[in-house]
Order: C-alpha cells, then structure tokens, then sequence
C-alpha cells in the first residue's frame, strides 16, 4: 500500500460511521496499534479456530466468511462488504475464531489488536451502544436467512436469497439497487441450498422477466419491489 493510500484511511477514520462514537484520544490509540494491509482475491486472513489476535475494519472490497464441520461440510457462508466491521459476535468471549475469512475480492482492511478494541468499547457506552444495536439488525439477518431455509421449493428458496442479498449488500443506483461485488451463481446455490442447475435456472428466468441482470462483475435489480417483497 502506498503512503497517500495509508494517510487517507488513517485521516478520515473519524467519519466512517463504525468509528463515530471514540473520542479524538480513542481514535489516536486505534490508529496507533492499528495495521492496514491489503490482500489479493482468495488470500486467507485467518482460519476457523484460529487464536483470535485481531478485530478488523473492512475499508475496500468484499470478504468472505465460510464454516465447516469437522468433515469438510459447510455449515455457514456469508459475506462483509466494505465498510464494515467484524467479528461482532466474537469481539468479547470467544478466544478462537469460529469460522475461516478469506478475500473475495482484492481488499485493504484495518487490522485492530483485539485487547486494544475490548478495551476501548468497554470504557465507551455510545460505543457499546452501537455495537448492541449492530448486533441486533445481524440477528435479525440470521433469522431470516433460517427462514429461508424453511423454504420447501428452491425455486423459492433462490429468490428469496436473492433478496436477502440485495437487502444486505446492494446500494440504490438511478435504475434500481446494484451489489457491486462478484458474486457467482455457485454461490447463489450453496446458500440457498440447491444446485447450480436450480440457481442458473432462476436467475436466467427472473433475467427474461426484466427483474435482474447478472454478471461477474455485479448484480443489477431493477424490480427492487419484487425483491423488497421476500425480506418484510
């Protein structure tokens, strides 16, 4: 990472909304202890199970979390988009990390001595705060996504996290919402719990109905009410 790259981050930390509530000595004591680095696309930042050293503060790109049982099999799957901090779940309590992060994306992210940001969110109550009620949307999140799984038809199932896709990670754009990431129809699959065959099928169906368009690159809604629909 070049040093304007490095300066910029640091310099305008303050107004990214995770960090809003430290106070200026709070933030001179992240920015101290504190590493950026960058990863290419497929780089493991750490595995499951690994001694938790750091929290992490996700500037650029997108990342991917994945769990597994003890045979391999997946258990969990999902995604921290730009902007972001993580883990909430584990930031108190948890001395391992329960599941393996890894860049989808070639990414920059601020790497935070775990000690340092226990600390610091324990002396801030605006903080903690925050952090509760982050933690409150990420359960509710949850318990969507398990509502999905209830889901007897794949057909449905593969719509309905298409939506959920778009309620967490899209923005609005002129047209509609667009997730500027690239997410793939494999994906798609293992997360909604079908085949590659269902997923493609659907997606090239709801693309003949002008309900979205998806690429490599990205994921275009343009019927955003139909998708808005799934998550109420």
């Amino acid at each position: 990472m070049v040093n304007r790259d490095l300066e910029f981050y640091i310099e305008y930390l303050q107004n990214e909304e995770f960090f809003a509530n430290f106070t200026s000595e709070q933030l001179n004591e992240i920015e101290n202890s504190a590493v950026i680095h960058q990863y290419r696309k497929g780089q493991i930042l750490f595995f499951q199970s690994d001694p938790k050293i750091y929290s992490y503060y996700l500037l650029k790109g997108l990342i991917k979390l994945e769990r597994s049982d003890e045979s391999g099999e997946l258990l969990y799957v999902d995604y921290v988009t730009s902007h972001s901090f993580f883990p909430y779940s584990s930031v108190f309590g948890h001395r391992e990390y329960i599941y393996n992060c890894y860049a989808a994306t070639n990414i920059d992210i601020l790497l935070i001595p775990n000690d340092v940001m226990e600390r610091l969110i324990k002396e801030n109550n605006h903080q903690m705060q925050y952090m509760f009620k982050q933690m409150a949307e990420t359960v509710a999140f949850l318990e969507k996504r398990i509502q999905i799984t209830a889901i007897s038809s794949a057909t449905d199932r593969v719509e309905h996290m298409l939506g959920l896709w778009k309620y967490d990670m899209a923005r609005p754009v002129t047209d509609g919402s667009i997730i500027q990431y690239p997410l793939t129809i494999n994906e798609l699959a293992i997360v909604s719990g079908t085949t590659r065959e269902t997923a493609g099928k659907v997606v090239r169906d709801l693309t003949e109905e002008g309900k979205i368009k998806f690429t490599r690159k990205a994921i275009y809604y343009y019927d955003c009410d139909y998708f808005d629909a799934m998550v109420e």
